[in-house]
C-alpha cells in the first residue's frame, strides 16, 4: 500500500488502544473476591467461562451475565452483576504499552477521531480511564451513532465530523473484517493492530513501541517541526 498525504487519524478503542484481554481478566478477579455468591465457584472457571461467553466483546455484557448465572446457579440478578461490570470495569482499563507516547508526540493541529462498538457511557468511562479522552477531536461510539462496524456509514459519520475525505484518512484497528476491510473499501489508509509475534510492515504491527513506518513519519514531522 502507498501511503499519501495523511490529514487525519481514526482508531479503534478496544485490543487497539485499550489493552481489554488484559484488563478484564484483574476485574474478573475482583469482582469473583468481592461476591460471596460467586465464592463456590473457581476463580479460573469463573474467568474462562466470561471471557468465552464474551467472544472479545462482541455480546453484550448482560447476556453474558445470564448465561454465567444459569451455567453457575449464581443468587445474584443480571441487573447486579452487570452495574458491577459498568462501574468499576473502568478501575482496571488500561491501555497498551507505548499508547500513551504515541499520542503524546503527535501534531497537536490532526484531528484525530475514534470509533468504537459500544455502549456509549461505558465506552466513554473506559477511554476516560486510560487517559485518552482529550486527545480525540470526535469520540463515535456505536450506540449513540445507531450503527455498529462494519458498517461503511458509521466511518463515515467520523469522517464527515473531521472534515476530511476518507482517502485522507488513516485508520488504525485490529479486527480485520470490522476495522481493516471496510475502511480500505471506502479508501481510508488502513494499519491493522495485531495480537501476537507477527512481523511490523507499513500496513500492520503489533506493539506500540515499535510503530510502522507511516505512524513513525507522523511522530518525526512533528519532532522536526
Amino acid at each position: 500500500m502507498v501511503f499519501t498525504l495523511i490529514r487525519a487519524l481514526l482508531f479503534d478503542l478496544d485490543e487497539t488502544l485499550h489493552n481489554r484481554s488484559g484488563s478484564l481478566p484483574h476485574f474478573l478477579r475482583d469482582q469473583h473476591q468481592r461476591f460471596r455468591e460467586v465464592s463456590h465457584v473457581p476463580i479460573t472457571d469463573y474467568i474462562a467461562t466470561f471471557l468465552t461467553l464474551d467472544q472479545v466483546g462482541r455480546v453484550w455484557k448482560d447476556v453474558v451475565y445470564a448465561e454465567m448465572i444459569t451455567h453457575f446457579q449464581l443468587s445474584l440478578s443480571v441487573e447486579v452483576l452487570l452495574q458491577d461490570y459498568v462501574t468499576r470495569y473502568p478501575i482496571f482499563a488500561r491501555s497498551f504499552p507505548g499508547v500513551d507516547d504515541f499520542f503524546a508526540q503527535l501534531p497537536s493541529e490532526l484531528p484525530i477521531g475514534l470509533l468504537s462498538n459500544g455502549r456509549t457511557t461505558f465506552q466513554r468511562a473506559v477511554c476516560d480511564a486510560i487517559g485518552l479522552s482529550p486527545s480525540f477531536t470526535q469520540i463515535g461510539i456505536s450506540e449513540q451513532e445507531g450503527v455498529r462496524k462494519p458498517n461503511p456509514a458509521f466511518f463515515l459519520h467520523l469522517t464527515d465530523r473531521l472534515g476530511v475525505r476518507p482517502d485522507e484518512v488513516l485508520y488504525v484497528g485490529d479486527h480485520y473484517d470490522h476495522d481493516i476491510l471496510p475502511a480500505r473499501a471506502l479508501g481510508m489508509q488502513a494499519i491493522w493492530k495485531r495480537t501476537g509475534d507477527v512481523p511490523l510492515t507499513d500496513t500492520q504491527f503489533s506493539d506500540w513501541r515499535q510503530l510502522p513506518a507511516p505512524l513513525q513519519d507522523l511522530i518525526r514531522k512533528e519532532n522536526q517541526s
